[in-house]
């Protein structure tokens, strides 16, 4: 019988929030919207010449190619409209609360007998860029 394995397992990270954070957040978002402005600039541009351009070649793909792009358009305004609720949202966020960040996986040995919930509820907790804490999470079935 087998009585330990090596395993990958996810790792919750979580920022601690801080007036730097805030800011850093706020500003990336601002910058993913002005993206998001030119690329929407870029396939208006790109639409009309591709339109131009099938008028005299293909006049039977105009239909197509403008759903496609008015396909296109749509992606980005909905991303642009989600981007500029989360700018909403991140002066509502209380300084000192925790947010969610992402994950990374870690490796790690297991053993018969180990309590899963143990090996799979690792988080990590940074605040400005430092980690602050490693620690399991609260499994919430046990409060």
């Amino acid at each position: 019988m087998v009585k330990g394995l090596t395993v990958k397992r996810p790792v919750l990270v979580k920022v601690k929030v801080t007036e730097d954070f805030k800011k850093n957040m706020a500003q990336e978002i601002q910058d993913a919207i002005k993206k998001l402005d030119s690329e929407l600039q870029q396939l208006e541009f790109q639409a009309k010449r591709m339109i131009a351009e099938l008028e005299k070649k293909n006049p039977t793909g105009i239909t197509a190619a403008k759903q496609h792009c008015d396909n296109e358009k749509q992606k980005r305004i909905k991303a642009k409209y989600n981007l500029t609720e989360q700018l909403k949202n991140i002066s509502k966020v209380a300084i000192g609360s925790e947010v969610i960040q992402g994950s990374i996986e870690s490796v790690t040995d297991i053993r018969v007998g180990d309590d899963w919930n143990d090996i799979m509820g690792m988080e990590i907790v940074v605040c400005d860029n430092k980690i602050i804490d490693i620690r399991r999470k609260k499994n919430r079935s046990h409060e």
